[in-house]
């Protein structure tokens, strides 16, 4: 399956000069739980409810006030729209990873993929293969 088909498109987006608060107000919007920070369409960052958390609220700085470039995710694991929803989950999973930025051939981004959106899809795949079986069984009477 093609990850872009999965991953909120266009990705929800601001600009390194940005401020804290800005990108929060971005999230809540648009229901992401991270933003891309992009400059000329490629990513320098991202930046996730978890770094509002651990970054911003936990050392008390003033979200009005602080840029979201300096508190943002800056070295940021992207991957290819023809990479496996297999490979995808396995790489958030050894690299504790929530948010994986989609790029292009030229590193512009053209999503975000979730861990959500990816566990959602990966499970109705499940559930097709489950009808799918559960149909020949009992179409065949039993599969005897």
């Amino acid at each position: 399956m093609n990850l872009v088909k999965i991953a909120h498109v266009p990705p929800v987006a601001v600009g390194h000069k940005a401020m804290v608060a800005d990108a929060v107000k971005a999230m809540v919007e648009n229901g992401v739980g991270a933003v891309a920070i992009v400059e000329e369409g490629e990513i320098k960052g991202i930046f996730s409810e978890r770094d509002v958390m651990k970054k911003v609220i936990y050392q008390s700085l003033a979200p009005d006030r602080t840029l979201v470039s300096d508190v943002m995710t800056k070295d940021v694991e992207s991957i290819r729209s023809d990479m496996s929803s297999t490979e995808a989950l396995r790489l958030m999973m050894d690299r504790h990873i929530r948010h994986l930025p989609i790029v292009d051939e030229q590193g512009k981004i053209l999503g975000i993929l979730s861990i959500r959106n990816l566990l959602h899809s990966l499970v109705e795949e499940l559930e097709d293969s489950v009808n799918t079986i559960t149909s020949y069984f009992n179409a065949d009477g039993g599969g005897g």
